[in-house]
């Protein structure tokens, strides 16, 4: 019987432990980094060749951020670095889905989330849990404790956007939430990063 319950409580401590990890990921980030952003000057990142972090998506699998999927031909991506605790970002996602569901992936566009900030003593933890609750289903990678990612984005504000042309290069970065319509003529222009 003392086995079975020292059995037990071991699994309870290696779920616990484990759990406690699964919204962050270990990322590697090859290239260098975008300066921070910031509003109101000219973004000195236009032009430059975006970083690529490679970590795991919601499934644990593994997911790099890049212009280019599999053998594909290179595309213009668009990433949205999201917080769980931001409220902006809690209604950005079910705009991104809803457009998705409505009028599926655009077929000259790669689209990116990254899951960043991640913090269990804010609300709306864990952000696995919270996306998983909107069905977002686009690939979506969990930044390190550090947030690597982030930084080397130069994110400055929730929800954060950055434009890549299809060379990998940075076409616009925004801080701050997009409208529906905004969001749609961005997804539905074809050549807006060409």
């Amino acid at each position: 019987m003392k086995i079975k319950t020292l059995f037990f409580l071991l699994l309870v401590f290696i779920f616990s432990c484990s759990s406690s990890n699964y919204n962050f990921s270990e990322v590697t980030i090859k290239g260098g980094s975008l300066p921070e952003y910031n509003r109101n000057i000219e973004d000195a990142a236009v032009g430059a060749f975006a970083p690529v972090p490679t970590g795991v998506d919601l499934n644990s699998e593994p997911i790099t951020i890049t212009t280019r999927i599999g053998l594909e031909e290179k595309k213009a991506s668009i990433i949205v670095f999201l917080a769980h605790w931001c409220s902006h970002c809690q209604r950005e996602v079910p705009m991104i889905q809803r457009f998705i569901n409505t009028n599926g992936y655009p077929n000259n566009i790669n689209l990116f989330g990254v899951a960043t900030h991640i913090d269990k003593n804010r609300n709306n933890y864990p952000p696995d849990g919270w996306l998983k609750r909107e069905q977002f289903n686009i690939p979506t990678i969990f930044d390190d404790e550090n947030n690597s990612i982030a930084d080397s984005f130069g994110l400055s504000a929730f929800p954060f956007w950055v434009f890549l042309n299809p060379d990998g290069t940075v076409y616009m970065r925004h801080a701050g939430s997009l409208s529906e319509d905004q969001f749609f003529q961005v997804m539905t222009a074809g050549n807006i990063l060409e």
